[in-house]
C-alpha cells in the first residue's frame, strides 16, 4: 500500500491530549511541543514516532488538561509557626486591636506546597499510540488516492510510448530511405566513392537511431508500475525511476528531428512531471 506524507490524527486519554500532523520532507523530521513535565519521555515518544513512520515532518503536540489533573498539598507548618508568632509580635509591638485568624495567612502562598502528580507514562504512550495510528490511517487513505493518480498516469504514458514506438520505426525509415536516395543523386553526380559514403550513412544512422532510449524507457515504465502495485516504502525510488525516464526522452527529443515524435515526446516528458509531482508526497 502507498502511504501519503500528510495526515492528522488526535486522541485524549485520562489527562492527556495528543495532536499528530505529517507534512512533505525528503527525510523523517520530528518535532515535539511537550509540557516540560512529559520533557523526560522525549526518548520514548521519539523512538516511538520512528516505528511507525519512515519520512514526513511530524509535528506532536501534547496538552494536560490541568482541570482533571491531581496532586497533594503539604502545609510548611514550621514558616506557618514564625508568620504566627511574627504576627503576635507584631500585634503586641503596636498594640494592634483584633484576633489573629487563618485569613490572615492566606497571602502568604509559601506556607502551602503544591507537589504534581507523576504523569502516568502508560496512558501517555497509549494517547500517543492511538493519535499516530490515526494519523496512519490518513496517510494511507491519501496514498490510495495517489495511487490511483499514478496508475492512470502512469497507463497513459504506457500508451503514449506505445504510439511512440510506431511513429519512430516509420520516421527512421523515411529518414533512411531518404538520406539514401539523395546520396545516390550526389554519388552520380559527383563521382564518389559509393561504399564510403554508405558506411559514413550507417554510422550517421546509429547516432540518430532512439530505438534503445525508447526501449529503456518502456522498461522504467515497467518497474514503475509494478512498485506501485507492490506498495510500501518506495518514494525515493520512484523519483529514481521518474529521472530516469526524465533522461532517456530528453535524448529522444534531441535526437529526432521529426515533428510528430517531437509532439509526443513533449506529451510524455510532461506526464513524466506529473508523476513527479505526485511522488514527492508519498512515503
Amino acid at each position: 500500500m502507498i502511504e501519503s506524507l500528510t495526515g492528522y490524527g488526535y486522541s485524549e486519554k485520562g489527562i492527556f491530549r495528543v495532536e499528530a500532523k505529517s507534512l512533505n520532507h525528503r527525510f523523517l523530521e520530528i518535532n515535539l511541543k511537550l509540557p516540560q513535565i512529559l520533557s523526560k519521555y522525549e526518548i520514548e515518544i521519539r523512538n516511538l514516532i520512528r516505528e511507525k513512520f519512515l519520512r514526513g515532518k511530524i509535528d506532536i503536540t501534547v496538552t494536560i488538561n490541568y482541570r482533571a489533573k491531581t496532586g497533594k498539598i503539604y502545609l510548611n507548618k514550621n514558616l506557618a509557626k514564625q508568620l504566627y508568632e511574627a504576627f503576635i509580635d507584631l500585634k503586641k509591638e503596636l498594640s494592634i486591636l483584633g484576633s489573629i485568624d487563618i485569613s490572615m495567612f492566606a497571602n502568604f502562598r509559601e506556607i502551602f506546597v503544591y507537589e504534581e502528580e507523576e504523569p502516568d507514562l502508560n496512558t501517555l504512550m497509549l494517547a500517543l499510540t492511538e493519535a499516530l495510528d490515526s494519523l496512519h490511517e490518513m496517510r494511507k487513505r491519501e496514498g490510495e488516492l495517489i495511487k490511483q493518480t499514478l496508475t492512470e498516469i502512469s497507463d497513459n504514458l504506457e500508451q503514449d510510448l506505445a504510439n511512440l514506438e510506431t511513429l519512430v520505426d516509420i520516421s527512421y525509415n523515411n529518414y533512411i530511405n531518404s538520406l539514401k536516395n539523395r546520396v545516390k543523386q550526389l554519388i552520380t553526380e559527383n563521382n564518389l566513392d559509393e561504399k564510403r559514403i554508405f558506411e559514413q550513412i550507417f554510422l550517421y544512422a546509429q547516432k540518430v537511431d532512439i530505438k534503445e532510449e525508447v526501449d529503456r524507457l518502456r522498461s522504467h515504465i515497467i518497474q514503475f508500475k509494478e512498485s506501485i502495485l507492490k506498495g510500501g516504502a518506495m518514494g525515493k525510488k520512484l523519483d529514481f525511476l521518474l529521472q530516469e525516464m526524465n533522461r532517456e526522452i530528453n535524448t529522444v527529443l534531441s535526437k529526432t528531428e521529426d515533428f510528430q515524435v517531437k509532439t509526443l515526446g513533449i506529451e510524455i516528458k510532461t506526464k513524466i512531471e506529473r508523476l513527479k509531482e505526485q511522488i514527492q508526497n508519498i512515503q
